[in-house]
């Protein structure tokens, strides 16, 4: 760093530099500056983390004295946490932290034709946070010393500074790309809020790296003529990297946009990867060549990105492999143009709900990995047979408090359930349903499971929506629920789980699962389900079975099922809400237009990729 300012100063001691001075190095870069505005950048954004973090410790710190005190209290006893305590918060979550960019569509694809998808709005708080940061960094930009003549010393300082927020920034994108992001768990934010971030600071990082990039040539174009590009770009390993980088991240940026990413996903990723490590190569001996100050950011993007993939990667060996098994996939077609996907794992693997894992199935699809919301984990021994040694021991009791935890050969299978799409969900539904059984045995395993941090403990009230195969995420929701409320370790004394489906057939989906969340203890009091088939064959279809399982033909409409359990809550609410776009949207809006009636906090789960 030392160097560096003494060869900036240096360059400014000269009043006037020649063009060609101006195409390189330090000189013309004000790197006091991009010191300052480099510890401003890192400032921000640990503001940010920091303010979040004290509003998550708020929020949990409020769960958690309420969960407590609600746990042996009924109805009328949570009274208390049921009603807001002022009018500040309500509001924030209906015009801020809820509230969708531009009247009610947040989630909702919007699509140009039934192929060309353009994603989806960002929410208006992240859009507030993305606003400021991308803001910011065109001011950054133009801080410059316009008092200089030249104006080739103006375009080295906009070189330097734009290189230099390149690749600061470079590190938040490293960080918010990996699925062990450790600001995960510290926020409690969800991988897909930290995806839609990461897909912004790559654009900007673009953006960035190309005004870094048109800046040299303008000075080298004036210096040189444009003969001296071509002459630099050959003669210099400097320039020709730094060229590579900045034309990779140009690729990356044309091919990431939603039409291209979801029409062609399996590609797009590959492809992304692939350029995502070109880019950053080029950048490494850029700045690795010239000896420049940035050098020691690249190392630590090397760091995260090294300690994302051994976290992965061993997490992934642990969990599906042992030293004598492997996991074990089952595939069953399912009606309704769905299957069953069961992981059989070698090992113990804590499952808490909410949680979805990233499936690798070579057979299928070889390198690709997709996300999935767990539908069901179970744990049960292994069925390791038994030897006559064991049989002339006969039954052993634990003789130490270790041996009492867990068993020792005790494993998890994990249930999933995959809607045929595209690709290779396509592939998986045709092959189980091409076998004579309908069931086929594949190589495979799963990363994860990921995700599951909100706690729906401290609610006596929860009201729980699922469209489709969305219901995969709140199955474990309600057996976790039932359980504490047998056990008394959950507040909640009131669910209501909210099923839309086309067909009266997709309700196979979950139906084994389901048959043991209605024969649990207590279900009767606490969980009411309804059920919505939108496209039913028959008016006979619809036929509600009990008072508490209740079947409706045609589409759930979420205002009405929240006005009516916004009166008869009991405590705090919580509404969440698994499924399309516009279902998603639908249920957002009815909690906002009610969260100034009581106290109701809103949770979404959505993969938006």
């Amino acid at each position: 760093m030392a160097a560096a300012t003494t060869t900036m100063e240096a360059a400014a001691s000269d009043t006037f530099l020649p063009a060609v001075d101006y195409m390189h190095g330090l000189a013309g870069v004000d790197q006091p500056t991009n010191v300052i505005l480099t510890h401003v950048s890192w400032s921000t954004l640990g503001l940010v983390c920091v303010v979040i973090l004290v509003l998550r410790i708020v929020q949990m710190a409020n769960a958690h004295l309420r969960h407590l005190f609600t746990l042996a209290a009924d109805g009328e006893r949570q009274q208390f946490w049921a009603q807001n305590s002022g009018s500040f918060w309500p509001r924030v979550k209906r015009h801020l932290l809820y509230a969708p960019l531009w009247k009610n569509r947040h989630n909702r694809e919007w699509m140009l034709s039934s192929a060309i998808n353009m994603g989806t709005l960002p929410s208006r708080f992240h859009t507030l946070l993305l606003g400021v940061y991308l803001l910011s960094n065109v001011a950054y930009c133009l801080i410059l010393d316009y008092s200089e003549l030249d104006i080739s010393a103006v375009l080295a300082d906009l070189r330097g500074r734009s290189g230099v927020l390149a690749v600061i920034n470079m590190i938040p994108l490293f960080i918010l790309a990996g699925r062990n992001n450790p600001l995960i768990s510290m926020l409690k934010v969800s991988f897909d809020t930290y995806n839609l971030f990461h897909r912004w600071l790559g654009r900007l990082v673009v953006i960035e790296s190309v005004v870094h990039t048109l800046a040299w040539a303008a000075n080298t174009i004036h210096a040189l003529g444009w003969s001296g590009i071509g002459d630099c770009l050959r003669g210099q390993a400097f320039y020709g990297w730094g060229a590579v980088g900045t034309l990779a991240m140009i690729f990356l940026a044309l091919h990431s946009p939603s039409p291209i990413r979801h029409a062609f996903y399996e590609v797009f990723v590959h492809l992304h990867t692939v350029l995502a490590y070109l880019a950053f190569a080029g950048v490494y001996v850029h700045l690795h060549m010239a000896g420049l100050p940035q050098f020691p950011y690249v190392v630590a993007i090397i760091c995260v990105w090294v300690l994302d993939r051994v976290t992965r990667y061993g997490c992934m060996l642990w969990n599906n492999f042992s030293r004598k098994d492997r996991t074990a996939v089952t595939v069953e077609a399912l009606p309704g143009e769905a299957c069953r996907v069961t992981f059989d794992l070698p090992r113990r693997c804590d499952v808490r709900p909410g949680t979805h894992v990233y499936v690798y199935l070579p057979r299928i699809s070889l390198w690709m990995s997709h996300p999935f919301s767990v539908a069901w984990a179970e744990h049960h021994l292994s069925a390791r047979p038994t030897t006559d040694k064991d049989d002339e021991k006969g039954p052993q009791l634990p003789v130490t408090e270790a041996s009492l935890d867990r068993p020792r050969h005790l494993r998890t299978s994990i249930s999933l359930v995959v809607s045929k799409r595209t690709g290779m969900t396509a592939k998986l539904y045709e092959r189980a349903a091409a076998s004579p059984l309908g069931q086929i045995h594949i190589a495979g395993f799963i990363d994860g499971p990921y995700g599951g941090h909100e706690s729906l403990h401290s609610y006596g009230t929860v009201v729980m929506f699922a469209g489709g195969v969305g219901i995969t995420h709140q199955v474990p929701h309600v057996r976790d629920l039932l359980r504490g409320y047998e056990e008394g370790t959950v507040a909640a004394r009131k669910l209501v789980l909210v099923w839309s489906v086309r067909h009266t057939e997709h309700l196979e989906w979950v139906r084994p699962w389901m048959d043991q969340i209605l024969s649990m203890p207590g279900r009767r009091e606490v969980l009411k389900v309804l059920l919505f088939v939108t496209k039913p064959r028959s008016p006979r279809e619809v036929i509600s079975p009990s008072a508490t399982v209740q079947m409706y033909p045609g589409r759930a409409n979420p205002q009405v099922i929240v006005d009516k359990e916004i009166i008869d809550r009991v405590g705090a609410m919580a509404v969440t809400v698994c499924g399309p776009g516009s279902f998603a949207d639908g249920v957002r809006n009815a909690v906002r237009r009610r969260v100034d009636v009581g106290s109701i906090d809103f949770f979404e789960e959505s993969f938006t990729w």
